[in-house]
């Protein structure tokens, strides 16, 4: 039975793990092995658990090594995971598979190398973001003139820091630092997964947003005749936030989803909810709670794309809601775009810098079959028999 050894080389450091291996003979084959690392994007502030893994087949700190060494070559595999991105965790990998044909001749099978830099990943994230805020201002017509001037302001700052960093210093170290600087320089929205609900205004010009896709949930209100108050928002959302197809009814939610941790800060203690990412827990000191929308029962045709709700029919959407201080009491959060938190507790938190208008968003839900579920929820008022009315607090900077 032939064997080969399979070992993990990363750098210089001699870090190999020997694994027997039953395989066929695959001497003549080319890059039998393949190396993937995850998550792709990594930095030293927050990534836990990034793993290496060799591969027989293509799979779409501290030091932990796992092998399968029965059946077939393609069931086996090497894996190294850091707990958590240190200094050691950045650099050139390789997967070697070192054993011998059925001649005895040693033969060494390798991975193409993968290389790993904290601060490239950084950049073009950097250029992206600001990209999508020259995006926004293009596409939005209804922004005032103040509003573009100073988003305009916030990604030429941003495109402007990232050119000193990658021309103004030439050690890839001082270059770290440099950048490492500047975001701790940056007030940056805190920690964890969550999303806010998305004003006409857009998403918050924030590394913390960046998703790449659009976010959305179309929910299919009541199309029938009724006696209950129609669909509504007020003048913070887009105009398009309620809309009639033929004769069908849809009130459309869009969000602002973190969905991968730039920032380990707490948030500050307030009253005020947000919305939760349903298969991630709630940042700390938040809780966790649910409403349940009817959906009209009558040829429905809803859709959505977000972490937000279970499912598009009769979905249950998500939130975090905290009451640990007084609104009264201002609370610090970024203040370079505008923004929405739900209301909790019949008051509007104030946030340092930023000035406060009250908004709603209303949903005439279905007349008939489910009831509504409430639990943990923001405020909210049941107009009619079926309606749902959000309350929700609308800031911009000073």
């Amino acid at each position: 039975m032939l064997r080969y050894q399979l070992c993990l080389l990363v750098c210089a450091a001699a870090l190999c793990c020997a694994l027997a291996l039953p395989v066929q003979d695959g001497s003549d084959q080319e890059e039998l092995f393949q190396l993937t690392v995850n998550p792709k994007l990594v930095n030293r502030f927050t990534t836990k658990n990034m793993t290496l893994r060799c591969n027989h087949n293509p799979v779409t700190g501290h030091v932990r090594a796992t092998a399968n060494i029965r059946g077939d070559i393609s069931t086996v595999f090497l894996q190294v995971s850091w707990d958590t991105v240190g200094n050691d965790s950045f650099g050139v990998f390789r997967c070697d598979v070192t054993g011998f044909d059925a001649k005895a001749n040693i033969v060494t099978e390798s991975s193409s190398e993968v290389e790993i830099q904290e601060f490239q990943n950084f950049i073009g994230h950097f250029e992206s973001l600001s990209k999508e805020a020259a995006e926004k201002v293009r596409e939005l017509q209804n922004w005032t003139e103040t509003e573009i001037f100073h988003l305009k302001q916030d990604f030429n700052g941003l495109k402007k820091s990232v050119a000193e960093i990658q021309t103004n210093e030439p050690s890839f170290e001082n270059r770290l630092v440099k950048l490492e600087t500047f975001l701790g320089g940056l007030t940056q929205w805190p920690g964890g997964f969550y999303a806010l609900l998305q004003p006409k205004t857009g998403c918050p010009v924030d590394l913390a947003f960046f998703g790449g896709t659009h976010r959305f949930h179309k929910i299919h209100s009541e199309s029938q005749p009724s006696l209950d108050p129609d669909d509504n928002q007020s003048t913070a959302f887009s105009i398009l936030t309620s809309i009639r197809v033929n004769s069908k009814k849809f009130v459309v939610l869009e969000f602002c989803e973190v969905t991968r941790q730039f920032n380990t800060a707490s948030w500050p203690r307030g009253s005020f909810c947000v919305h939760k990412i349903f298969h991630q827990s709630c940042p700390a000191g938040f809780t966790s709670g649910r409403v349940a929308i009817d959906t009209e029962n009558t040829d429905f045709s809803g859709d959505a794309r977000n972490n937000i709700a279970d499912r598009v029919y009769d979905p249950y959407l998500y939130f975090c809601c905290q009451n640990r201080s007084s609104a009264e009491e201002p609370i610090q959060l970024p203040t370079d775009s505008p923004f929405l938190l739900y209301r909790y507790g019949g008051v509007c938190q104030e946030i340092q810098g930023m000035s406060v208008s009250e908004e709603f968003i209303q949903i005439n839900a279905d007349d008939t079959g489910l009831v509504d579920y409430l639990y943990h929820n923001p405020d909210l008022d049941r107009p009619g028999s079926s309606g749902i009315k959000f309350h929700l607090c609308y800031y911009t900077k000073l």
